[in-house]
């Protein structure tokens, strides 16, 4: 399918670069014509113009009319490729003048037949016999002057830029091709990402549903192989099946939360002012007992009154997700610490550490990708599926706040959040949630 995409995309932008330089090389061979013929009339016309009566000396044959002319060929400028020709009214021709030697060949033997055609022609100026320009006045008089011009100069000039052109967009259509080429590869690779992404995500969840599904239908043939048995006497299955009911039902809401998230669908976020505090020591309090039974040391330094601007339900489950993160990890009569603080550039700063060993540099990089887990056997037998931080992290971005790993060394692993101070998200129209400090007292702008 990418693949298609990405011919589809090169096939388009040729189309378009096609049509556009077969326009521009028509428009400038068109410009290139007539400036050329531009060029000629106006030598012509300079030429034309030189021609004057006071030059031209007329000799009178036995009726009274011209015979043959003589021209002060030195008053007059005149080019290798340029002719003049003075007619009679008759159409005769009374004087030429062809300095150049091969222009002088190409008229030679013709000069009847150019006058002839000349002056049966009724526009001023035109072409004649393919490759020869003309143009004609009258000469007061006398009859006509004409001037000619050889094309061959001209031809040549046209038909070099013609291949220039021809040339300069065959080579432009090639860097094209090869641009389109990079840009296509380069434009798809986020979704040749988002795809990859997707299958990895499908083949994980797949996997992950494997075994509560295998578990519950074990469990429900062992019920139906004892169907005498009281609930009692089977609670052991009912309750495992039960189990994995639960486990299964908790991975399909995280990862339909994490699919709504990426498509962008409303996740019916309610922004509150809240006491940001409040949130972290609820989260702690709810946690301490879990804790306690693991002979975890939990130290806590939250900072009173952190104002933020956000959903409470859903910092509550990034405050969880890390705390909850941390105990899996934490070593053996180790510490946890919960702190939150007012950071520089007006950041909420929350930070939970744990004691223990520290992950690796090469899994480091990865923590936050879906399913993914620094240890599989230890995190299996709580229950995770390697999506909680995943998780935290669209609900932090949807917070326009950020989460990472501070350091993960001898002294420990620590994960920060950083929110916006609320004066730095109030909006006019913001509600305050009610049961907070800031209900009481609004704070000043």
């Amino acid at each position: 399918m990418l693949t298609k995409l990405r011919r589809r995309f090169i096939l388009d932008t040729m189309i378009l670069a096609l049509i556009i330089l077969t326009g521009a090389t028509s428009l400038l061979i068109v410009a290139s014509y007539t400036y050329g013929q531009n060029a000629a009339l106006d030598t012509m016309k300079d030429l034309l113009t030189s021609v004057t009566p006071e030059v031209v000396t007329v000799t009178e044959g036995e009726k009274g009319k011209p015979d043959s002319a003589e021209v002060d060929w030195e008053a007059i400028e005149i080019r290798d490729e340029s002719a003049i020709m003075i007619l009679s009214e008759d159409g005769d021709v009374l004087v030429s003048m062809v300095p150049g030697k091969s222009f002088r060949e190409k008229v030679a033997g013709s000069q009847a037949e150019i006058a002839r055609t000349v002056s049966q022609e009724k526009k001023s100026s035109g072409i004649i016999l393919t490759n020869i320009r003309y143009m004609k006045e009258p000469l007061k008089g006398i009859g006509t002057k004409v001037a000619l011009l050889d094309r061959a100069s001209e031809l040549k000039a046209i038909y070099f830029q013609f291949r220039l052109y021809i040339t300069l967009a065959f080579i432009l259509l090639i860097l094209l091709l090869l641009l389109s080429e990079y840009l296509a590869r380069r434009s798809i690779l986020p979704v040749d990402e988002a795809i990859r992404t997707q299958q990895q995500f499908i083949a994980d969840a797949s996997h992950e549903l494997k075994t509560p599904i295998a578990v519950i239908l074990a469990n429900l043939d062992i019920l139906k192989t004892s169907p005498d048995k009281t609930v009692r006497e089977s609670e052991k299955w009912i309750e495992s099946t039960k189990l994995e009911a639960n486990r299964m039902s908790k991975l399909v809401n995280e990862m339909l939360f994490l699919a709504r998230s990426d498509a962008a669908m409303d996740m019916h976020y309610n922004f509150r002012l809240i006491n940001f505090s409040d949130v972290v020591e609820e989260v702690v309090l709810t946690t301490e007992a879990l804790i306690f039974e693991r002979n975890v040391t939990l130290e806590t330094d939250i900072e009173e009154d952190s104002q933020v601007v956000g959903d409470i339900e859903r910092l509550k489950q990034v405050v969880m997700i890390l705390i909850e993160n941390a105990t899996k990890y934490v070593d053996e009569n180790g510490t946890i610490r919960v702190k939150l603080t007012s950071g520089p550039r007006h950041m909420e700063v929350l930070t939970v550490t744990n004691s223990g060993a520290p992950i690796p540099k090469e899994k480091a990089e990865h923590i936050f990708e879906r399913f993914y887990r620094v240890d599989e056997s230890r995190v299996r037998e709580k229950g995770g599926y390697g999506l909680g931080l995943s998780i935290a992290q669209k609900i932090i971005e949807k917070h326009h706040g950020e989460i990472g790993l501070a350091f993960s060394n001898e002294n420990g692993t620590c994960f920060v959040v950083r929110l916006p101070h609320a004066q730095n998200l109030r909006a006019p129209d913001l509600t305050v949630l009610p049961g907070t400090d800031a209900a009481k007292e609004k704070p000043a702008d």
